[in-house]
C-alpha cells in the first residue's frame, strides 16, 4: 500500500492540514485457463503439452507480481469438452479463493516457486514477453506465431540499440517511430509498407494488453503509418475464364475444384482450406465455414458444388479430413493456414505463367468475376440496381448493402453506360 500526503493551507486560521491518501495496488491478476490450440485457434489436445490454470500475485516482500500455475489434474481428461469444463470450474474456484483473501505466499506457510514479474519495473523484453504470454489464449496459433516473430524483431532492435533492459514505462513514442523507420529503411529490414503495418498491428495489440494490465500508462504504438495500396485482383473476362477452365481440366483438376468454391460459394482461399468433410451437410445442401472474422458462417450449396460432393461420395469420408489438401487425398492436413493457402496460390501461379496473366490476377479474381457476372445477370433480367444489390448481398456474404455496393464499384460493376451521344463538343 502506498501513502500520499497532501498539505492544504487552512484559511483563515492559516493552520496546515495534512490529508493522507492510501492507494491500493492490484494484488492479483485475472485467473485464466491456458489451453493448447490447433492452427485455427481452437482448443485441442496435443501430446506432451499441458493445460493449466494461472494467475499473477504480488509478492508482499518485493512488491513484484509473480506467476502461479496449477494443472489441477485437468490433463487426465481425454476430450476437449471435459478439459474445458474442468478448467473453467477450477478458474472459478481459484478466483473465488482470491476474492476471499487467499494469499499463495502465506497459504499453509509453504513457499511456492514462481517466476518474478514486477508490474512497475518490467524491462522492455519482460513486458513484451508478458503481453505475448497473456494474449496466447486469445489468438489463433498462426497469429500467435506471427506475433512472436514480429515481437522478436522488435526486441532484437531494442537490444541492438540498448533499450531491451530499459523500464517499459521509459520507452517513448519516439523510440517506436524510430523502429518503424528502421523497418522500411533500405539499410534496415527494408520491408514493404504492408509488412510495416502488420508490425504495427502486432505491437499495438501487445501494448494495448500492457495498458489494460496497468503495466504502461499509454499505448505508444497508436500512431499513423503509411500502407501500400493493395494489389487489386482484376476480374477475368468470359473468354479468360474459359481458357483457364480448359487448362485446369487438363492439367490440375483439384485446383479446378478448389476454384469452383470461390466462384459458386464466394469463399476465400483461407476459408476453403478450413473446410472439412464434416463441414458439409449434403441433405440440407449447406456447408459451415469459419470466416476471416472467426465467425461460423452457413452457406447454401448450389448445383455444381453438389455435383462435386456427390462425385467424391462426401458422406463416406472421415468427418475430420480436409476437403482440399496438398496431396489431393481426403486426410487431415496438419499445416499452418498460410502454408495451405500459399500451396494453392503457387499452383495457380503456374496457370498464370502458362496463360500469360500478370501479378494483378489471382485466385481471388474469380470471386470478383463471379460477383460481376451475377450483378449483370440480375440487372439484365429486369431488377433495378438496388434490387440487384439486395439480392447479391447475402450471396457474397456481406452484412449490409453499402458494403456490397462499394465492392461492386471496386470490381467495375457500376461503370456508366456509353454516354458519347450526349456530347455537343467536337474536340
Amino acid at each position: 500500500m502506498k501513502r500520499i500526503e497532501i498539505v492544504i493551507q487552512n484559511e483563515p486560521a492559516n493552520v496546515p492540514v495534512t490529508i493522507t491518501i492510501n492507494t491500493m495496488e492490484d494484488l492479483y491478476s485475472e485467473v485464466k485457463l491456458y489451453k493448447t490450440t490447433d492452427q485455427t485457434g481452437k482448443p485441442c489436445i496435443i501430446p506432451g503439452r499441458r493445460w493449466y490454470v494461472y494467475y499473477y500475485f504480488r509478492n508482499p516482500n518485493t512488491g513484484k507480481m509473480e506467476k502461479f500455475q496449477n494443472t489441477f489434474k485437468i490433463n487426465k481428461y481425454k476430450t476437449v469438452e471435459e478439459r474445458l469444463k474442468a478448467g473453467k470450474a477450477w478458474v472459478k474456484a481459484q478466483t473465488f479463493l482470491l476474492q476471499n483473501g487467499f494469499n499463495p505466499f502465506t497459504a499453509e506457510g509453504i513457499p511456492i516457486e514462481s517466476k518474478n514479474f514486477d508490474f512497475q519495473n518490467f524491462t522492455v523484453k519482460e513486458a513484451i514477453q508478458y503481453a505475448i504470454d497473456n494474449k496466447a489464449g486469445e489468438l489463433k496459433s498462426a497469429t500467435l506465431e506471427d506475433y512472436k516473430t514480429r515481437a522478436g524483431v522488435f526486441v532484437e532492435w531494442c537490444s541492438n540499440n540498448g533499450l531491451d533492459g530499459l523500464n517499459i514505462r521509459e520507452l517513448k513514442e519516439v523510440h517506436m517511430v524510430s523502429f518503424f523507420n528502421h523497418l522500411t529503411n533500405p539499410n534496415g529490414r527494408n520491408v514493404g509498407r504492408t509488412s510495416q503495418d502488420n508490425y504495427k498491428r502486432c505491437l499495438s495489440s501487445l501494448f494495448a494488453k500492457l495498458k489494460k494490465d496497468k503495466i504502461v500508462v499509454a499505448n505508444i504504438v497508436d500512431f499513423e503509418t503509411t500502407k501500400d495500396e493493395p494489389i487489386k485482383n482484376t476480374p477475368f473476362t468470359g473468354r479468360e475464364v474459359e481458357a483457364i477452365k480448359a487448362y485446369l481440366l487438363k492439367n490440375d483438376l483439384q485446383l479446378y475444384y478448389f476454384i469452383m468454391y470461390v466462384v459458386y460459394e464466394f469463399l476465400r482461399p483461407v476459408e476453403i482450406v478450413r473446410l472439412k468433410c464434416g463441414s458439409i451437410n449434403l441433405v440440407e445442401k449447406t456447408l459451415t465455414v469459419e470466416t476471416k472474422t472467426n465467425r461460423k458462417k452457413v452457406k447454401k450449396i448450389i448445383g455444381p458444388i453438389v455435383s462435386h460432393l456427390e462425385k467424391i461420395n462426401i458422406g463416406s469420408l472421415p468427418r475430420e479430413a480436409h476437403l482440399f489438401t496438398n496431396t489431393g487425398e481426403f486426410v487431415i492436413w496438419d499445416a499452418k493456414e498460410k502454408t495451405k493457402t500459399d500451396h494453392f496460390s503457387n499452383r495457380f501461379k503456374k496457370v498464370k505463367k502458362a496463360l500469360g496473366f500478370g501479378k494483378d490476377y489471382g485466385i481471388y479474381s474469380f470471386r470478383h468475376t463471379a460477383a460481376l457476372d451475377l450483378y449483370k445477370t440480375f440487372t439484365k433480367s429486369g431488377l433495378t440496381h438496388n434490387e440487384a444489390v439486395s439480392k447479391l448481398m447475402p450471396i457474397i456474404g456481406h452484412t449490409n448493402e453499402k458494403t456490397t455496393e462499394k465492392y461492386l464499384r471496386d470490381v467495375g460493376a457500376l461503370l456508366p453506360k456509353d454516354y458519347g451521344e450526349f456530347y455537343t463538343l467536337d474536340f
